[in-house]
């Protein structure tokens, strides 16, 4: 059930200023070169206190930095965002706060993905990077690849019974926005999409206000998925420790490995209790903080840091 502890999830003041402010304070603070750095990927909805949690859980001494998407705002002024775009803004992120040490890379959901190619691109500049978690994300996401098909339009007959399934769990704020970003995002609706960009949000309701936000950019975010798609087979291997956090709920033939062998040859599996997206709520929260700490830790004595 929705409620405004689960609202304070994806809700904050200004995401911008929190991200870019930690960033500030992992370059002024004095630690030692030698002190790694863990940056974290949310999925397509952008900002996630509770990803931070799983960070700050760590054992070892380690600075931890959310990274910062651009906004669906200024997304929609951008027709030619790719994902190697969206890879170049977070490298220039890490190297404004992480000039030499190690890098340690996680990320939740599409921000795996993101994470697995920032980790290539660092590699590939001559960066250290020793650890990259993977939350519960499969190599080659359920994408239809062919033109024009990401997602099929639902007809007004299922948006009305996904809305009224939605009310009775009580996530109808949640699921009427998804549905309000969805047809924003269509191109009979730019123009209402262009206006929302520009006036002041206040009159909405600030529930509604967090999750349509939060949708709009998933829904921008989306066709990355499709190029990663494309793209993923012809990748070289990562030769870095990966660590897949899964849950079940994946197809029945899926395998353990979710395809990440496939370029990932020091992959190390753990199965986790919960849902995809259940598995950052409190429920499920403190298990993965202790596996994802204790993975830190085994990787970071690999290393003798």
């Amino acid at each position: 059930m929705e409620t405004q502890s689960s609202l304070d999830h994806w809700a904050t003041s200004d995401e911008g200023s929190l991200v870019h402010n930690s960033i500030r304070s992992a370059q002024r603070s004095p630690v030692s070169s030698k002190t790694p750095h863990l940056f974290l990927f949310p999925g397509m909805g952008g900002h996630d206190p509770k990803l931070v949690e799983v960070g700050a859980a760590c054992r070892e001494p380690v600075r931890t930095v959310q990274i910062l998407y651009p906004s669906w705002r200024t997304l929609l002024h951008d027709p030619d965002f790719s994902l190697d775009a969206l890879v170049s803004d977070t490298v220039a992120q890490i190297k404004m706060c992480c000039s030499t040490g190690p890098i340690l890379l996680a990320g939740y959901s599409f921000g795996g993905i993101v994470a697995f190619a920032v980790a290539m691109r660092l590699r590939e500049a001559g960066y250290y990077v020793c650890f990259l978690g993977l939350l519960d994300i499969e190599a080659q996401p359920g994408i239809d690849v062919s033109p024009g098909a990401l997602r099929a339009p639902m007809t007004h007959r299922q948006e009305l019974a996904g809305f009224a399934a939605a009310v009775r769990r009580g996530e109808g704020t949640s699921k009427l926005a998804y549905a309000t970003a969805r047809r924003l995002k269509s191109p009979r609706w730019q123009p209402l999409l262009q206006l929302y960009a520009r006036v002041p949000r206040r009159w909405l309701p600030s529930k509604f206000k967090v999750y349509l936000d939060r949708d709009l950019l998933s829904q921008h975010m989306e066709p990355l998925l499709r190029e990663w798609a494309v793209r993923r087979d012809a990748l070289p291997p990562l030769h870095v420790p990966v660590y897949l956090f899964r849950t079940a709920q994946h197809s029945a033939n899926a395998a353990r490995h979710l395809g990440w062998n496939h370029c990932c040859p020091d992959l190390t599996v753990i199965s986790m209790s919960g849902t995809h997206l259940g598995m950052l709520k409190p429920s499920n929260l403190p298990a993965l903080c202790e596996a994802f700490s204790k993975a830190v830790s085994q990787v970071l004595e690999r290393t003798a840091l």
